[in-house]
């Protein structure tokens, strides 16, 4: 059963205020949510038109150079493989953008819906939950640019030098080693923050374990972020087919995406195993001095019924922070996975009807 929110923390009105306060705040952090927070649009409607806006561009880019966007062959309609490629690397950029601005809304709505579950006051809670400085973000963004130059001059296939098109394909092959570098950096600064606010701000009450998935819903967001990426970078082996390169780039994503969930799942579980062990021997000791006065007395008796009613209820506790809900949900966003092919085989069959419709 779902409680409503004013049973956990703030009332359903007063959660857009705070929010909208700290979207302010995130005017000020970093570039991939900065793109969001200056955006007039939803955060869906916002990566529809960052993927739009590479995709028009390299038409245009393509356009200008006279280079083919699709070709007809034997009455069969089908995009250049630059075009499929063009598209893919658009729609990586935006699922990443999109999914990291749409985990960190989440993130921020529960903290608010879950504030009396914290230690602390809603302010308090919210500090932790900000986005963190993460050390070494300069470095990665250094070290992405390098090696999008050097791939791009190597072995990345791409349309001839001194064209718009090759430039289309430097800039944005650029944006993306970027911003898969950054993401490395910036996941293990989530992580370290999502520890820091179970350490200073979350209650371990081992009598409310629905209050604690608020950890394992951020941990399968984390996570989904990685699983989409893939998912996309699944689409280049339909263009360039199947390379160790991308295949690298999938397997880190899929294990990045793993990693963030089950490290994280791995401390809560050991926080809640230290609670437990903590209160546990807390009752028993006051079992055992009621013990010897069960005997005689009834209230003791009495109380130490209770006790070990509450023993068996304390011993029962989930240990896990994620109920069925999330684990169907992690589940399901690591068979996005199959997405692609699916997708392919969708999207190949429009793509030739549109192209008998046109000729």
């Amino acid at each position: 059963m779902v409680l409503p929110a004013q049973s956990f923390g703030m009332t359903d009105a007063a959660i857009p205020a705070t929010l909208d306060s700290e979207k302010e705040r995130d005017r000020h952090s970093y570039l991939e949510h900065r793109i969001f927070a200056y955006s007039p649009f939803g955060t869906l409607a916002t990566s529809l038109l960052i993927f739009v806006g590479f995709a028009v561009a390299f038409v245009a880019a393509m356009s200008i150079d006279g280079r083919a966007i699709y070709a007809v062959v034997r009455g069969e309609f089908s995009l250049s493989d630059e075009s499929r490629g063009a598209l893919t690397l658009s729609l990586l950029i935006a699922v990443s953008l999109g999914l990291q601005r749409f985990a960190r809304l989440k993130d921020l709505e529960d903290c608010l819906r879950y504030a009396s579950s914290l230690k602390h006051n809603t302010e308090s809670a919210m500090a932790h939950r900000r986005l963190a400085p993460a050390n070494g973000l300069s470095v990665a963004t250094g070290l992405g640019f390098l090696f999008a130059i050097v791939a791009m001059f190597t072995f990345i296939p791409h349309p001839p030098f001194k064209t718009l098109s090759f430039a289309w394909f430097l800039v944005t092959t650029v944006a993306v080693s970027v911003l898969f570098a950054r993401g490395v950096v910036q996941t293990r600064a989530g992580a370290k923050a999502l520890r820091q606010f179970i350490d200073a701000e979350l209650v371990i009450d081992l009598l409310r374990p629905d209050r604690l998935t608020i950890v394992g819903r951020s941990a399968a967001r984390a996570a989904l972020i990685w699983f989409g990426v893939s998912a996309v970078l699944c689409l280049f082996f339909t263009s360039d087919g199947i390379t160790l390169f991308t295949v690298l780039l999938v397997l880190m994503s899929v294990l990045l995406g793993m990693a963030i969930f089950v490290t994280t799942m791995g401390y809560m579980h050991k926080r809640i195993r230290d609670a437990k062990a903590v209160e546990l021997e807390h009752v028993r000791t006051r079992m055992e001095r009621l013990r010897h006065e069960a005997h005689e007395s009834g209230d003791a008796a009495q109380r130490l019924s209770g006790l070990i009613a509450y023993e068996g209820r304390i011993a029962a506790a989930p240990e896990w922070p994620f109920d069925q809900t999330i684990a169907m949900r992690l589940g399901a966003s690591a068979l996005i996975l199959t997405v692609p092919w699916f997708g392919q085989a969708v999207a190949g069959t429009l793509v030739e009807r549109l192209g008998q419709l046109l000729h």
